[in-house]
């Protein structure tokens, strides 16, 4: 069962990742498949064992259980300071070294679908639809906190972009 759920996720990312490409897909996707994968992920994985209790460790422990393997995505670290947990997506995106960095954030609306419901603002740090990287930077922090601090990658990339 584990196999073809890997199957069918890696299929899915595929047919998203492929329509945030184009003028076309982008509403398909938006509003139709994104919708979709992040009802369909929250019916497979079911409820967590226990109520979430608002924690940081307790938001990435939700985040790794939603993807389903902490091969594929895992926390990193817990900031306690900052009330952020960081944490790092390693399986292969259709993305990658695209250099298609919005396509990224439009595909990154299924985590972020994922996590709001438990009030968690969910941010791409790192990108690997960047050239050169083989792995995401994410962030998540409660959506009642500010961000400001942190800058998504689509931002960045595209700040760079214009300074050149």
């Amino acid at each position: 069962m584990q196999k073809l759920l890997r199957r069918a996720f890696s299929g899915a990312l595929w047919l998203n990742a492929r329509a945030t490409r184009s003028a076309r897909g982008r509403a398909l996707e938006g509003r139709v498949l994104t919708p979709f994968f992040v009802r369909l992920t929250r019916r497979i994985r079911g409820r967590p064992a226990s109520a979430l209790d608002g924690s940081l460790e307790a938001l990435g422990r939700e985040w790794e259980r939603l993807l389903g393997d902490r091969r594929y995505a895992r926390v990193t670290e817990i900031d306690a300071a900052s009330q952020t947990v960081y944490g790092e997506i390693t399986g292969r995106c259709p993305l990658r070294g695209s250099g298609d960095v919005d396509a990224c954030q439009r595909l990154m609306a299924y985590d972020r679908g994922l996590m709001a419901p438990h009030g968690a603002r969910f941010v791409v740090l790192a990108s690997q639809a960047e050239p050169g990287r083989t792995t995401c930077q994410i962030a998540m922090r409660p959506a009642l906190l500010p961000a400001s601090d942190l800058l998504p990658a689509h931002q960045r990339v595209a700040r760079g972009r214009a300074a050149s």
